[in-house]
């Protein structure tokens, strides 16, 4: 297995910003599923970390030996996948930029049949939102117990109901008291790709447990009502990287077109 870890200046933030990067080269400690040319994954990071933490606490690289995938782990912050109004382009860098570079640096896969976005919390609402608004980019996308709901909760931050997250840090996102653009909110855009024949497979995995369940069933909701014809999975969990470490596998599986009932978690 090859993990490698690197920093460079990217353009679009205009700084100095990390990536690890999980290449599932042959080894004798884990035998594949799939063989040939691996499929590529974008994962991304929740609020509080950075490109590190999947890294750190969950078996991403067993994983990505066992479904065979090049797994891309960017650093983005505290951005919410958002191009700041005061402060960095985090979504141009993720959805625009970063390929890019990808693509220069590895010998990826180009084709979109193979190229996949995930994440979770603040990284599954970003997954999503990358992935409907760049549909040409990603055959499918998996939000685990995303931020699917994000104009409620910037108005939950701005009420003092979410200690997480400053509204300051909301300010710089998107103006002083300013609601976030249209282009933020994934209800928008999942009504603007329902009839869109070349829209991305989309999964949401949700634990019973977790705060965020209400939102996610919302959106569930939204998505069934859009015919969008999403996959939603949920099992009892928290919020919490137990549950995150098996609904990624369930995500590697949706990516693959394996059985979610019946395919073995490893």
């Amino acid at each position: 297995m090859g993990l490698f870890r690197g920093e460079f200046y990217s353009q679009k933030l205009r700084m100095t910003t990390q990536l690890y990067v999980i290449f599932p080269d042959p080894s004798n400690d884990v035998t594949p599923l799939w063989t040939g040319e691996p499929r590529v994954l974008y994962l991304l990071h929740g609020l509080a970390a950075n490109a590190s933490e999947w890294t750190r606490f969950s078996k991403i690289e067993y994983y990505a030996k066992k479904y065979n995938f090049i797994v891309i782990m960017p650093e983005v912050q505290r951005s919410f996948y958002c191009t700041a109004r005061y402060g960095p382009d985090y979504f141009g860098y993720v959805a625009d930029e970063l390929s890019e570079l990808c693509k220069t640096w590895f010998r990826l896969p180009e084709a979109r049949v193979s190229t996949f976005i995930a994440g979770e919390s603040m990284g599954g609402y970003g997954a999503v939102k990358v992935a409907l608004r760049r549909p040409e980019c990603f055959a499918a996308c998996a939000s685990l117990s995303g931020v699917m709901d994000y104009a409620a909760m910037v108005e939950r931050v701005r009420k003092g109901e979410w200690p997480d997250v400053l509204s300051q840090e909301l300010d710089a996102l998107h103006g002083t008291g300013m609601p976030p653009d249209p282009q933020e909110d994934l209800f928008q855009l999942l009504r603007d790709r329902a009839n869109d024949p070349g829209r991305p497979g989309l999964l949401q995995i949700c634990g019973t447990e977790d705060f965020l369940y209400a939102d996610n069933l919302r959106f569930r909701d939204a998505a069934r009502a859009a015919g969008y014809g999403h996959t939603y999975l949920e099992w009892a969990g928290e919020h919490a990287w137990p549950f995150w470490d098996v609904a990624i596998q369930r995500a590697f599986q949706y990516f693959c077109g394996m059985d979610l009932q019946t395919s073995p978690i490893f």
